[in-house]
């Protein structure tokens, strides 16, 4: 008979909220001891699920959880420190035109509630009045509003982007206000 494990649910303080990224230690069907990093899909006093940054959702009963912990987002390198001609090759296959202003997303998103839905997996998605798109380690925005840069860097975390870069037409500063750093 296997324990009852669900204490792992109630211990945590404040309870596990959806959009949340963690680290699951868990019994698979074959009886072996395998981890999970992943953002929670679903939570209730049955069990967890998460989905990776391959898109891999699992469900895992509390009685196959062995240990739970809250994972902070990666925080990647200085994006500041990217060259100069990656950030445009990135924009240029994003469409997005404009000086390139970046930020390390684990910073952009510190202390934010993690939305409990994102975009679907993929290479691009919209958000308000931006563009998106996906490429290794980076997420570019194309215009938009701090909100839309916001959404872009949670979408993006949960397939493994540590930075995003935001690029808007004209001489706008409003990426300063929200953290970004003017590159070049």
């Amino acid at each position: 008979m296997q324990p009852d494990r669900r204490e792992h649910l109630s211990a945590l303080n404040p309870p596990l909220r959806i959009g949340e990224r963690v680290g699951v230690l868990f019994t698979d069907t074959d009886g072996a001891r395998t981890e999970a990093l992943g953002f929670v899909t679903h939570v209730d006093a049955d069990a967890v699920a998460l989905v990776d940054r391959h898109g891999t959702e699992r469900r895992l009963a509390w009685g196959d959880v062995e240990a739970l912990r809250r994972v902070p987002i990666s925080r990647g390198r200085r994006p500041d420190a990217a060259p100069r001609a990656l950030l445009d090759d990135l924009a240029d296959r994003t469409g997005a035109a404009g000086t390139p202003w970046v930020a390390r997303i684990s910073d952009l998103l510190a202390g934010r509630t993690p939305p409990e839905m994102v975009p679907a997996w993929g290479e691009t998605a919209a958000f308000g009045g931006a563009a998106a798109r996906f490429e290794g380690e980076w997420v570019t925005v194309a215009g938009g509003s701090p909100d839309d840069w916001v959404a872009a860097a949670w979408w993006a975390t949960r397939m493994g982007a540590r930075s995003v870069q935001v690029r808007l037409p004209g001489a706008d500063d409003a990426p300063a206000a929200s953290g970004f750093l003017r590159v070049g």
